[in-house]
């Protein structure tokens, strides 16, 4: 169902206040329908049945009576069934007869194909309920889904209560089977333990409620204890032991969040079934989530270890000169010193070349590791005696465990060296130091190996923890194997793709044989330049703008004017009614739609709720902190946004901008408060900043956002993106460096999304072939030694296309498959698979960029809409991201989804005062008004609305369609006045 009918749905008289669109789209008439109209005899018959037949198409309910008819609709059912239209008290004095209203209604319905919902169509209702209940826990959100539902399976809306009464039983129904699950799996015991617990005061001074929901304050050591003393809390108190597989992830969040956003002292007056599935909820959720939080920390703190040994490795470049320069000196010497004889001299030069490093190449990594034996030992000493703790698993036998086996017994012992009969593999770069002599050096060496070994582990999967959310057990995020036994015909044939391997890859090898030949063409023809070092092209030249975009661009600016971010925001809003999405429903008040903005500000805007307060007078700080709370949802902000994008397409001009299934995907950095444990220097700015990776469509518009970690990898949150949306089809996304692997790129493929990197050193890049392929004789300088052996793939084929499968139907989420799967797994078959064809992915890609300049272009350009939407978000930002907003992931997406809407807003409103002046344009200008000329006017003039000051939202010229059921309309506005 489309955006502006969704808010129409169950209303019980009509509206205020229609446009011209809804009404063409409600009140305009097929053949059949015109047909039965015109059956009636009287004029005013024809209008009142033409009325409800509209009426049910655009409510799903019927039309009780008449109170206000809008003169616009009046006119256009006029106009439409030409019948002149009498005073609306004559069709109010027709329904006063009831047996003639129920005749329309019951005519009306009929035509449409309504009816009335039976008692199996209710039971249908509940069973759809029960499931969506599991899902979807928020009332206004479910309301609306039911009535969709309704809508689209034929069935009137008949009243809110039968419904409000629905969800409250299926949402009572749905919490005693939880409640049920957890006493078949915890004993009362446990449970009056755990309530018990959660009730007591914790020695910090505070609850132990809101002790276990506080979140790390930093990066550091003490806060990476602080939650593991976290853990060990629960795992005392049997949290681990119940593990409550039978109750999904979702559901644990969503009590557990409720829980934790009320004090501990509201929490005792709950109910006993509640309070009981919340406390189990909260208890495991707060496990899962403070075992992640460690060992995102452990691995952050594992690789800020490795660049600081790194940096002193750098910055001791001096005393290795030094180094040298003695070696230099004793070998001079030696040379000198004519007593030696020969075998002496060998000696002595032989020892004095063991001093420095022997044969062994000195690297850059070597000196660090060497380093780190001599830099912060004793943190990670710490570190590692805490992870001895923790109850880590694999699938086989793995290194990692057997070292930690290992250590936990030498700390156990407290023995200062590293016993000689410990036989732990950890790479043959540290067997050198593990032999050592000196064996407390060895025992350092052997922490140190731990670690880096246990972050590579943990990102590749190959080591996890049962009670985790982030570090669990690879093989949960695939289908199971016997569903996939079952089910791999319809997966394959969703993913359209064939069930040998050589079909896949045959026709990638002839793809890329005619895209070499073509780029040897174009070397021979001096097009591109080809020698040993690359691919040379000559830069783009600027494109041509006619003059008359120039002339067009003013026109359009200057007939969209001026205006404030609150009248943008109020007019957008009164097309789209995104602010109802946000609230969950029609805003009770005008302080209520003003608290709705207010909050929406606060998070996009990064004001704080006293400073949102003190720009929106009559509002309280309070009362702004909690609309920052209940709005920032992640699905209702997706929900607001998706409305937002889909309007702003809806505008013919949108197509003049670019095509409708490419997009672009980069991430713009926001600056937050010091000491948060996600923060990250980012290397422009120089300042600790979070990541908000956007998806920007070729016509403009943001279709999806997620905050990251600045520094991470960006292709699965690249892919991500394309993968969990619905509002547009895209088959190309256009990234740089950062958002593509070659193995994202292979994956990519098989779930129908073409990756299409602007690569930092594209023309110095390698260009990959198979054995088979004969390469032209002037580009054999730039293909790679390393052929591509695709029959790696044909082994494993159908286990990548399971993967695909997962990540495609959401098993797992793009960023923890690539994660898991991706260089962290190098060695194994998939991998190495996936990157055979991802290289001959890439290189058919490249031989495309190097040859075709208008593809090239293209793909230049939808980045560069990414960069000019990033200076919009910029312009609406006041500052740094305040620590509150950045407690939890959920209050870190809505940060993100908040800015991601105020975006779309404006653009929104740009392009619908674009369109409005498009039409209003004198003859002479109408005439460059053409594509080619259009798609060079951008939807983002920022520099048409003031987005700073105080915020005064124009109410009453959008009252009729924002608060329709505030009445009386006059005494409210001269009420606000």
């Amino acid at each position: 169902m489309r955006y502006w009918q969704k808010p129409y749905l169950g209303l019980r008289a009509v509206p205020k206040e229609l446009n011209q669109f809804e009404l063409n789209a409600f009140f305009t008439y097929s053949a059949k329908e015109r047909k039965v109209i015109f059956g009636k005899r009287e004029a005013l018959h024809r209008l009142g049945l033409a009325l409800q037949i509209g009426f049910i198409r655009m409510t799903g309910s019927v039309l009780g009576g008449i109170k206000v008819v809008p003169a616009e609709l009046w006119a256009h059912l006029g106009e439409t069934l030409d019948i002149p239209t009498p005073d609306i008290a004559s069709l109010r004095s027709l329904y006063r007869r009831r047996p003639t209203l129920y005749a329309h209604q019951n005519t009306a319905i009929e035509t449409l194909g309504f009816a009335r919902m039976s008692e199996h169509q209710r039971r249908a209702l509940v069973r759809y309920l029960r499931v969506e209940v599991l899902s979807e826990f928020d009332r206004h959100r479910l309301m609306t889904q039911i009535k969709i539902w309704l809508y689209e399976n034929g069935l009137l809306i008949e009243g809110e209560r039968p419904l409000k009464s629905a969800v409250d039983a299926a949402l009572k129904l749905a919490e005693e089977e939880l409640g049920t699950v957890i006493q078949k799996h915890v004993s009362e015991e446990v449970l009056d333990t755990w309530r018990q617990a959660c009730d007591q005061p914790h020695h910090s001074g505070i609850s132990f409620q809101e002790w276990l929901s506080q979140a790390p304050r930093k990066q550091s050591l003490p806060q990476i204890r602080e939650q593991f003393h976290h853990i060990r809390e629960l795992l005392d108190l049997g949290v681990a032991a119940h593990p409550l597989s039978a109750i999904s992830d979702h559901i644990k969040r969503h009590y557990a969040q409720t829980m934790a956003d009320r004090p501990p002292s509201i929490s005792k007056r709950v109910t006993d079934s509640r309070r009981t599935l919340e406390v189990a909820c909260f208890l495991q959720a707060a496990l899962c989530t403070s075992t992640d939080r460690l060992l995102a920390m452990t691995r952050q703190h594992i690789a800020d270890l490795w660049r600081n040994g790194m940096r002193a490795v750098v910055q001791s470049a001096e005393a290795r000169a030094r180094t040298l320069v003695t070696f230099a000196k004793e070998i001079r010497e030696l040379a000198l010193n004519r007593s030696l004889a020969e075998d002496d001299l060998r000696t002595a030069l032989l020892q004095a070349v063991e001093k420095i490093g022997g044969t062994k190449r000195i690297t850059r990594a070597r000196l660090t590791r060497e380093q780190l034996l001599v830099q912060n030992s004793q943190h990670s000493r710490s570190l590692l005696k805490m992870l001895c703790e923790l109850n880590f698993e694999s699938m086989t036998p793995h290194p990692v465990l057997q070292a930690l086996d290992a250590l936990r017994e030498i700390y156990r012992q407290r023995k200062p060296t590293l016993p000689a009969e410990i036989s732990v593999h950890l790479g043959k770069v540290w067997d050198d130091m593990l032999s050592d002599s000196d064996r407390q050096r060895a025992l350092r060496a052997f922490e140190v190996a731990t670690l880096l070994a246990m972050r590579r582990a943990l990102k590749s999967g190959s080591v996890y923890i049962v009670h985790s959310f982030s570090f669990r057990n690879r093989e949960s995020m695939l289908i199971p194997t016997d569903e996939w036994a079952t089910q791999k015909s319809h997966h394959y044939a969703r993913l359209n793709l064939p069930r040998d391997a050589k079909e896949f890859t045959e026709p990638l090898v002839e793809q890329v044989v005619l895209q070499l030949n073509a780029l040897s063409e174009a070397g021979r023809d001096g097009i591109v330049s080809v020698d040993k070092d690359g691919v040379h092209l000559d830069k783009l030249p600027a494109e041509d703008v006619p003059k008359a975009v120039i002339a067009l661009r003013g026109a359009l600016m200057e007939r969209i004017g001026a205006e404030e971010l609150p009248g943008v925001m109020m007019e957008v809003d009164s097309y789209t009614r995104f602010s109802w999405t946000l609230l969950g429903r029609e805003p009770r008040s005008i302080d209520e739609l003003r608290l709705v903005y207010a909050g929406l500000l606060a998070h996009g805007t990064a004001l704080s709720a006293a400073d949102t307060a003190r720009m929106m007078p009559g509002l309280s700080a309070d009362a702004v902190g909690q609309s920052m709370r209940w709005i920032a949802q992640e699905k209702r902000l997706r929900e607001a946004n998706t409305t937002v994008f889909e309007f702003m397409h809806s505008h013919p001009i949108t197509e003049c901008w670019g095509r409708a299934d490419l997009a672009s995907a980069d991430m713009m950095s926001r600056e937050i408060v010091k000491h948060i444990h996600l923060a990250r220097r980012d290397p422009r700015t120089k300042k600790p900043s979070i990541g908000i990776y956007t998806h920007i469509h070729d016509r403009w518009g943001i279709f999806n956002d997620q905050p990251v970690v600045v520094g991470d990898r960006q292709a699965g949150v690249a892919l991500e993106g394309v993968l969990r949306q619905h509002a547009v089809a895209i088959r190309q996304l256009a990234v740089d460096t950062h958002g593509q692997t070659e193995f994202s790129i292979f994956l990519g493929k098989l779930v129908q999304r073409d990756i299409c990197p602007r690569l930092r050193d594209a023309s110095g890049h390698k260009l990959y072939v198979t054995p088979s392929i004969t390469v032209p004789e002037n580009l054999a300088g730039i293909i790679a030694r390393q052929r591509i052996d695709i029959a790696k793939v044909e082994p494993i084929w159908d286990e990548c296309v399971r993967l695909a499968a997962s990540t495609y139907m959401g098993k797992a989420s793009a960023v923890d498959v690539l994660s898991r799967f991706g260089s962290a797994a190098a060695g194994e078959q998939l991998y190495d698979a996936g990157v055979q064809i991802g290289r001959l992915l890439l290189t058919l890609y490249l031989c495309r960029w190097f040859t075709l300049p208008d593809f090239r272009r293209e793909i230049l350009r939808t980045l560069n809409h990414g960069e000019r939407v990033h200076v919009l978000e910029h312009a609406l930002e006041t500052g740094r991201v305040p620590r509150h907003q950045l407690n939890t992931a959920s209050r870190i997406q809505g940060v993100s989804s908040s800015i991601t809407l105020l975006s779309n807003i404006v653009m929104a409103w740009t392009t619908a005062r674009m369109q409005q002046s498009l039409t209003a344009l004198p003859a002479e200008l109408a005439a460059h008004a053409i594509p080619e000329n259009l798609r060079h006017i951008a939807p983002i003039q920022e520099g048409l609305i003031n987005f700073r000051g105080l915020f005064v939202f124009p109410v009453e010229r959008y009252m009729a369609r924002l608060l329709p059921g505030l009445q009386p309309v006059k005494s409210v506005i001269r009420s606000i006045r």
